[in-house]
């Protein structure tokens, strides 16, 4: 927020592209390869989750036009993470059943950054984005598997940036809601008690809704060599679909199923220090908290990401013209137990329930200027 070093920056805050340099173009490119380790523990016993590996990208290009405006657009992996079990549910003890879900969401925002004055920016911008899903599940004695829908969406982002002092900066960020239209093209089916799958027809998720978000930073130059960072974030998850939505399915039957995912709004909260070894050289480390967000009862093996303390690590090589790094974060090993009832219709076996996630993640990033 309050850092802008790269054009990627521009995701979180537009304002940042008034920090770019004036009279070149820069592109960066940010990649992240995320492992996790799901295992979920049913009644009748557990199962890891055969998903473990997610790639993410993202670029961003900072395009200057004079010396107070700057035009900046990006390529912004939002989601990617899932699950797939093969696990026993109490109506069907007698075979694996196959639950888990994919869903991948990708923006690409268009900024604009003006220098008000020369400590005070502003930035906004409009994004597209896409999203993709599937998902199985075991509801009481049906097995029921929806295939893969799309929906398109947009949204607006808006930001701040001021440099209070030399040493001293601070970085304001939102980025509204994304406003989908319902993800189509999928079909449901479903068997009962294990028997053969019986079609019931095109599937809708009504009215997709991404969660808007608020963030404020700061970073403080401690010494010449000694970057201090902190940042807060509020993610407004209640007002999306990732709380609650409902499946049409359009078929023999007409049918909307209520689907309780039961998100909350969720803060989080960052502190970190970019440590100038040598001329050309950076270390980085970080520390990340965010707040739990998902109730007990709610609890459902769908892919939530419920790691709450993570640490990073990073180093950096930079020169005048490029810069090269690689990065690695531990999401520390976290549980989330069913307290024996379950908001989920007909989710006999997630009530009693947990699911146990360790996340690792390694990133490669690049990026310089013409």
């Amino acid at each position: 927020m309050a850092v802008g070093d790269t054009a990627l920056s521009q995701i979180d805050n537009p304002a940042t592209l008034a920090l770019q340099p004036r009279d070149r173009l820069k592109f960066d490119l940010g990649s992240e390869v995320a492992i996790v380790h799901n295992v979920w523990s049913g009644p009748l016993g557990d199962a890891g989750s055969q998903a473990r590996v997610f790639p993410l990208l993202n670029t961003g290009v900072s395009i200057p036009i004079n010396d107070q405006l700057t035009l900046g657009t990006a390529l912004h992996s939002r989601g990617g993470f899932g699950s797939k079990f093969r696990q026993r549910h109490l109506l069907t003890p007698f075979m694996d059943r196959r639950v888990g879900s994919d869903l991948k969401v990708i923006g690409i925002p268009v900024n604009l950054a003006y220098r008000i004055t020369d400590r005070l920016s502003a930035g906004i911008g409009f994004r597209l984005e896409t999203a993709t899903a599937r998902f199985g599940t075991v509801l009481g004695p049906a097995d029921v598997e929806v295939t893969r829908g799309y929906a398109l969406g947009a949204g607006i982002q808006a930001g701040l940036h001021y440099q209070a002092r030399d040493d001293l900066a601070f970085g304001l960020g939102y980025r509204s809601p994304s406003w989908f239209n319902d993800l189509h093209g999928g079909r449901a089916k479903a068997s009962l008690l294990g028997l053969l799958p019986v079609p019931l027809g095109d599937v809708n998720v009504d009215s997709v809704r991404m969660p808007q978000r608020l963030a404020f930073g700061a970073a403080w130059d401690v010494t010449p060599r000694v970057k201090l960072v902190g940042e807060a974030r509020w993610i407004n998850y209640e007002n999306s679909t990732l709380n609650s939505t409902v499946l049409a399915i359009d078929g023999p039957i007409d049918v909307r199923y209520p689907l309780p995912l039961g998100y909350r709004d969720q803060g989080a909260f960052m502190i970190g220090s970019d440590i100038k070894l040598t001329e050309h050289w950076k270390l980085a480390l970080g520390y990340h908290y965010a707040m739990p967000n998902i109730d007990r009862k709610n609890v459902f093996p769908l892919g939530s990401i419920i790691a709450d303390h993570h640490a990073t690590f990073g180093l950096r090589y930079e020169t005048e013209k490029w810069w090269a790094g690689t990065g690695y974060v531990i999401g520390f090993a976290n549980t989330l137990r069913g307290n024996g009832c379950s908001r989920i219709p007909l989710g006999l076996d997630y009530g009693f329930a947990s699911v146990r996630q360790t996340q690792h993640a390694i990133l490669i990033g690049f990026g310089f200027q013409l």
